[in-house]
């Protein structure tokens, strides 16, 4: 990811496969599944993966938090990307990253199933922590150091959440201050990052902070805020014509 150009990602919620192909088609370059907080079970990781990765698109696994064994099956199941919640000490990253590695680096079982693939040329299956809370916070630098770990994925609304008792204020300088500490550790350590939008606003944000990826929206706000638009458009056109909905 060389291109000064942002590289954006789509957040999969939804347990639809074509749900997902419509937003991986609308030209995102990846695309988190998420079975932290969405609606898909584990029986849909595999149809999601083969609609994503059929579209082009990298597909990133987000797992649930402290489920390590399910970072494991989800490379198994050919992930381009798993991605690990909640990360608040060294010690966690350490036993993460241990379950996405073999022997003798680590002891993810052997067992790589559709995985298996996943054509030469293609790139080495990665691993990303997420940063979210003060704790991470404090550990950031001795997290980003853990051997095998690829990148980090710092999470802006817990993030904000854990600083500010809220998760509305994720534009405010609190943030904005912690995320630079993340990126700049992140950046010591030789980690790519990532971190997750929400708005054009927080891309531009996160450009300030040198980060050049990131999850511009989830495929359940998109849904909502069109509907909304839609029906606001149509309803006041109706009303300037005398009609009413």
């Amino acid at each position: 990811m060389t291109s000064t150009s942002p590289s954006l990602g789509a957040w999969l919620t939804l347990d639809s496969v074509f749900a997902a192909e419509l937003m991986v088609r609308a030209g995102f370059d990846w695309a988190v599944i998420d079975l932290q907080h969405g609606a898909i079970g584990t029986g849909s990781v595999v149809p999601l993966l083969s609609a994503v990765q059929g579209a082009g698109v990298e597909a990133w696994v987000r797992t649930q938090a402290t489920n390590y064994a399910q970072a494991n099956w989800a490379l198994d199941m050919g992930a381009d990307v798993v991605v690990v919640p909640q990360i608040g000490s060294a010690a966690q990253a350490r036993e993460a990253v241990s379950y996405c590695r073999y022997a003798p680096k680590g002891h993810r079982s052997w067992g790589p199933v559709r995985a298996a693939l996943r054509p030469a040329s293609a790139p080495p299956q990665r691993v990303y922590l997420m940063i979210e809370d003060t704790n991470g916070l404090a550990e950031a630098d001795d997290i980003c150091a853990t051997a095998g770990l690829d990148g980090i994925l710092i999470g802006t609304a817990d993030l904000t959440l854990s600083l500010a008792g809220t998760a509305a204020d994720v534009l405010g300088g609190t943030t904005f201050d912690a995320v630079r500490r993340i990126a700049e550790a992140c950046t010591r350590h030789g980690l790519d990052v990532a971190a997750y939008g929400g708005s054009q606003e927080m891309v531009a944000s996160c450009a300030e902070n040198g980060i050049r990826t990131v999850a511009l929206a989830a495929d359940y706000e998109l849904l909502h805020e069109g509907a909304q638009a839609t029906l606001k458009l149509a309803r006041g056109t109706n009303a300037a014509h005398g009609a009413r909905f």
